[in-house]
């Protein structure tokens, strides 16, 4: 029995030293420096490890950080490239992923799949074929998928697949005694009593040279920050790991990033401030929670919203950290004597805006002190709640009621309403468009606006629109005529991205996290193949199309399919030979399909 004892004892004590006595994966005992970090934000997504760098190089030995067998092998254009998952012997998997090559002989097991199913992207589980010691080396560092310069992308995940900080396994090659750098902190009205200065909308601080902000603020108030860190030896710019919001000396918000759920990356949207995202293309991270928002990581008191009395004074205290507790921090005080004027976001565009439930209009200052607003049953006479040099400015609660135009002295302003709520199954159909949204599918209440427009082409814009939390199907009714077999829904926003969609008699249905403008186009060009280099031994062929994207391609000499790698973000084709002896003569085809199915075929001889 005591024998018994000592044996579990011992498992317990290898599982737990094992579970944190991991080997680094690049260059292990020298220091090395990283380029991103766990939770840092990204357009789309919260960043799900550390990214290694490797300094411009390809081909950087990659060693296995932990006994284990390779439980999964993916190869893609896209994404993370050729990637390794690693399961540990205590269950926990390292993830290494933008690889150039893997290990020789899981290199010839992805090959010889991919020449046996004749296909380039694969996702393949080998079970128990590949086994690896702590420090062998599994692969080679690249730039494979989406990767934007050679690196690796590391990660390390638990029994349930949520990712960890690496960080926490105590790694020596990363030092850090840098502190973080806070940039801005905004400050935006929350409800339609708030004020900011006496003034309602969206306010931005820009920190320099001190740390004590002083202000006048009354009602919900929600305030975000603009923050970063940099780590000994290399100037690089990386996430924060926690933030904190101390009101009176008291804690009311503490958000540690130290693991995160492949479920909740795409909530990266709502932890930001969308005003200040779509305006700026700048990451304010909000220090309060939206009603849909349920990150794992927040500890926040009242979803971290602070209602002001105006007659009160108050104290808020704002510390960020970087994982090695270096930390800043900045001061502000709240309706004390000393106020300083700052200067508010102009969110305006055709002189209103939404924020959160509130609509904001403008009218210039020598008009008259009120607007008439019209509703679906009536109409209201709206006076300005304050003014500046050049404008009076008025608000409108959209809970209460969706205005349908507002008549401005000199210029009369149209409004298309459709609230969204976040805990309804919503379903609007009329003569343009059909939006179908799932029960607990949004963040929070939407006031979005819709309007169709026809010029040169058919406009569909949607404003005031925020990040969704899963896909939601839109129908588009379009009155012009369209081939069905070449035309399909781009998103126009910026330069024309083809979405998809499929054709429904004369309507369109496709599907989105986010409701943009959109148009029907049509592509009826071939794509573009261009031959880089062509011989006996290699083949490298960039393929595009200036429309709709590539679809597909494939490669043949004699009838026999050919490997080629995709490098979807430079729109290169490379040939990859099954073996050594493999020898490229014949007759060669390459046909490419873009993805409104217009083909383009090269023929050569080799």
């Amino acid at each position: 029995m005591r024998r018994f004892l000592i044996l579990i004892l011992f498992n317990l004590i290898h599982f737990i030293s094992g579970s944190q006595d991991l080997l680094f994966p690049i260059n292990p005992g020298s220091q090395n420096y990283l380029s991103g970090n766990l939770g840092e934000l990204r357009s789309d997504h919260f960043h799900m490890g550390l990214d290694i760098k490797t300094y411009g190089r390809i081909n950087v030995p990659v060693y296995a950080s932990d006994d284990g067998y390779i439980v999964r092998v993916r190869v893609s254009g896209t994404g993370y490239g050729k990637a390794l998952y690693l399961k540990h012997n205590n269950g926990f998997k390292s993830v290494y992923a933008h690889l150039n090559s893997f290990h020789k002989e899981i290199e010839k097991y992805v090959t010889d799949y991919q020449y046996r199913n004749e296909k380039f992207i694969v996702n393949l589980y080998p079970g128990k074929k590949f086994y690896f010691k702590k420090g062998e080396i599994i692969g080679y560092s690249g730039n494979s998928g989406s990767s934007v310069g050679p690196h690796l992308h590391y990660e390390i995940r638990d029994r349930e697949e949520n990712v960890m900080n690496p960080l926490n396994f105590s790694f020596k090659e990363i030092k850090d005694n840098i502190k973080p750098t806070i940039k801005s902190v905004s400050l935006k009205t929350l409800s339609f009593d708030s004020r900011i200065n006496g003034m309602y909308g969206l306010l931005d601080i820009p920190i320099q040279g001190g740390n004590k902000i002083n202000l006048n603020l009354e009602g919900d108030i929600g305030i975000s920050v603009s923050a970063f860190d940099m780590l000994d030896g290399y100037l690089h710019k990386v996430g924060i790991s926690r933030f904190q919001l101390f009101l009176d000396n008291k804690l009311l918000v503490d958000n540690k990033i130290d693991t995160l759920s492949y479920s909740e990356t795409n909530f990266v949207s709502w932890f930001i401030d969308q005003d200040i995202f779509k305006k700026f293309r700048k990451q304010y991270v909000k220090l309060y929670q939206d009603d849909g928002n349920k990150l794992s990581f927040h500890k926040n008191s009242e979803n971290g919203i602070i209602n002001f009395n105006k007659q009160k004074s108050y104290n808020i205290n704002i510390i960020v950290f970087d994982f090695f507790n270096n930390k800043s921090s900045i001061e502000i005080n709240v309706n004390s004597d000393k106020i300083k004027k700052y200067n508010f976001i102009d969110l305006f565009d055709d002189n209103y805006y939404v924020l959160g439930n509130t609509l904001a209009i403008r009218s210039k200052i020598e008009n008259r002190e009120f607007i008439e607003v019209k509703f679906s049953n009536r109409l209201d006479i709206s006076r300005s709640i304050f003014s500046d040099e050049l404008y009076n400015y008025y608000i409108i609660d959209l809970r209460n009621d969706l205005p349908e135009k507002a008549f401005l002295q000199d210029k009369e302003i149209e409004f298309n309403f459709i609230e969204i709520e976040n805990d309804k199954i919503y379903d609007f159909d009329n003569k343009n468009l059909k939006l179908e949204i799932a029960n607990n599918n949004i963040f929070d209440t939407m006031y979005v606006e819709f309007e169709k427009k026809i010029d040169t082409i058919e406009k569909f814009i949607f404003k005031n629109s925020l990040p969704l939390k899963k896909v939601v199907s839109v129908t588009l009714k379009p009155k012009n005529t369209y081939d069905k077999e070449k035309s399909f829904i781009y998103d126009i926003s910026n330069k024309p991205s083809f979405i998809g969609g499929v054709w429904e008699e004369n309507n369109i249905v496709f599907k989105t996290s986010e409701l943009s403008e959109y148009s029907i186009l049509e592509d009826k060009d071939p794509p573009v193949i261009e031959r880089v280099k062509f011989n006996n031994d290699l083949m490298v062929f960039r393929i595009y199309d200036e429309l709709s994207g590539i679809k597909s391609y494939e490669g043949r000499i004699n009838n026999n399919w050919i490997l080629f790698e995709y490098d979807n973000k430079n729109d290169i084709i490379i040939s990859k030979k099954k073996n050594s002896i493999q020898s490229f003569k014949g007759k060669f085809v390459l046909e490419v399909i873009d993805n409104s199915n217009n083909r383009k075929t090269l023929n050569l001889n080799l």
